[in-house]
């Protein structure tokens, strides 16, 4: 059972051909609530972007790396999701400045999506 941080959920994560019979559950966090969970677990990050990551490490007071991997999940594993609510321009790169102002506005948030049989 491992966490996860990631910028993005797909259903890719749950393998090529997903086993029928998996529940995926996702409901918001609020910030305090991505704080408590990381920093009583070892997690693994795969923030795709390096301005993201630097917003994590700021928001959550812990080290987030920028990590461009494909994860695959299994029973048991959580993602807490740093969510953008809004469509980006097809190959826009947001500034570590442009992803907190996105926060800011509430534009971003925490998801947790949690795989279980």
């Amino acid at each position: 059972m491992g966490i996860f941080v990631s910028n993005a959920f797909s259903l890719s994560m749950l393998g090529a051909l997903p086993p029928a019979g998996l529940t995926v559950k996702v409901r918001p966090l609020t910030l305090e609530e991505v704080k408590e969970v990381l920093s009583s677990s070892s997690f693994t990050s795969a923030v795709g972007h390096e301005s993201t990551a630097a917003v994590l490490t700021t928001l959550l007071g812990l080290p987030v790396e920028a990590r461009r991997v494909a994860i695959t999940l299994s029973p048991g594993d959580r993602v807490i999701v740093f969510q953008l609510a809004v469509r980006l321009a097809e190959g826009q790169i947001l500034t570590a400045e442009e992803v907190a102002s996105l926060y800011q506005e509430g534009k971003a948030t925490f998801v947790l999506v949690e795989v279980q049989e």
